[in-house]
């Protein structure tokens, strides 16, 4: 006690009111808990779909995100050098067949699930070009029995774009979609056209980075360094925190970044293919 009034330069009262009655005594009346609903922190709008439903979170990256600009011209220059480079990547055809499609017909899909393979997935990150810029819709499932929504969206983005871009999503993001698709009875047609670009980044950097993961490249390649982003190993418990108490303040984290990896996976592509 002694150390304590110390600490408080001056003698402490015998007996302490409740923290409510304290903090009405300092601010003059009560304090309002934080907001922390999905609604006020991730603005979006709730989307009902073939007897589910899910969270839609969409936005530009023009104004969302201010280094857009040097991502999407990076992405951009791969038409620019489409001529030279189709003559060197004759081996690596998936290159060249996503180049085909233009900027505009690829779907960029990068998903947060609750872990490996029999697990729900309940966020599907996709982007496409509209106009000289990137569109991203975030695909959520605020409860696990939405899993059903999502997937049934993500079967209309792809019959609109079937070619797909990821990273490692040949052994992992298709995979687990259709796994989760015949567990939620929702039909997915097949991509005509697949890009994983972990296979190209292997080639391209296995020799010259210290690994391969869609991070590091970021950090080597595209000079960004992430701060304060939530580790993947954490996403599952996050989620699962979110669907039991509401608290929307760890899936804000989650959704950034799933957008971090998105605009990425462009800017990847574009080093890749131009390079």
């Amino acid at each position: 006690r002694r150390r304590l009034e110390a600490l408080y330069r001056g003698p402490l009262p015998e007996s302490v009111g409740a923290a409510s009655e304290m903090l009405g005594a300092a601010g003059g009346g009560r304090v309002e808990a934080p907001d922390l609903r999905l609604e006020t922190l991730c603005p979006g709008r709730a989307v009902e779909i073939e007897g589910s439903s899910y969270y839609a979170v969409e936005r530009m990256a023009s104004v969302c995100w201010p280094p857009w600009r040097r991502v999407y011209d990076r992405f951009r220059g791969s038409w620019d050098a489409e001529a030279s480079e189709r003559r060197r990547i004759g081996p690596h055809p998936e290159l060249a067949t996503a180049l085909d499609c233009g900027a505009g017909g690829l779907l960029f899909v990068d998903l947060e699930t609750c872990g490996f393979t029999g697990t729900p997935v309940f966020l599907i990150g996709t982007m496409h070009v509209v106009e000289g810029d990137f569109r991203v819709e975030q695909l959520l499932a605020r409860t696990y029995g939405q899993e059903a929504g999502i997937v049934s969206r993500f079967g209309q983005l792809l019959e609109e774009r079937p070619h797909l871009v990821t990273y490692n999503g040949k052994s992992f993001d298709w995979p687990f979609l259709s796994d989760r698709a015949t567990v939620s009875g929702v039909r997915l047609c097949a991509p005509t056209g697949h890009c994983d670009l972990l296979h190209h980044a292997r080639r391209r950097f296995r020799d010259v980075l210290p690994d391969c993961r869609l991070q590091t490249i970021e950090q080597y390649e595209c000079g960004r360094r992430r701060s304060g982003d939530i580790p993947g190993r954490d996403i599952p418990s996050a989620y699962h925190g979110f669907v039991r108490t509401g608290d929307a303040r760890e899936i804000r984290d989650i959704l950034h970044h799933n957008f971090l990896d998105l605009v990425t996976l462009a800017e990847i592509f574009g080093i890749l293919a131009s390079q």
